[in-house]
């Protein structure tokens, strides 16, 4: 079930004022989910080089006034332009350092959603242009039935 959604969380922008990431927090029984969306439409750097800060961030401003802190957290960044996704691990949780990305393939993350409640939602971002229809279709073997 989703708990918490900012599509645009804003953060300082090393000297150059503010950039944006798209979060959504999902809760399902003690796990938390939180997917931390690159749109690539601000002037900040890279997820990937925000991370640590952005995932401090999150934590202090979402998840402790959500009453989600001391749940366990599962994190995945998304990035529109290359259409990944990657689970993060951090080898000091505790202080959110030193991230590690995994891979996480499109099947594999509608899946995650899923037993959150929120298959909807990758559906959602695909359309909004995150990921190309087709693309993501080839990549999972599916079968998607048009409409007439």
């Amino acid at each position: 079930m989703k708990v918490v959604s900012r599509p645009r969380f804003i953060y300082p922008n090393l000297g150059h004022g503010h950039a944006w990431y798209g979060v959504d927090v999902y809760r399902l029984g003690l796990a938390v989910l939180v997917v931390l969306r690159d749109q690539d439409d601000h002037e900040g750097p890279s997820l990937t080089n925000a991370l640590e800060g952005m995932a401090r961030k999150v934590r202090r401003e979402l998840l402790e006034e959500a009453g989600l802190a001391g749940l366990k957290t599962h994190w995945i960044t998304w990035s529109r332009t290359d259409g990944i996704a990657s689970v993060v691990s951090f080898t000091d949780e505790e202080a959110l350092a030193g991230p590690r990305w995994s891979y996480l393939p499109p099947a594999e993350f509608a899946k995650v959603l899923a037993a959150f409640g929120a298959e909807d939602q990758f559906e959602a971002w695909i359309r909004e242009g995150a990921l190309e229809v087709e693309e993501w279709i080839e990549s999972t073997g599916e079968e998607r039935k048009r409409p007439d």
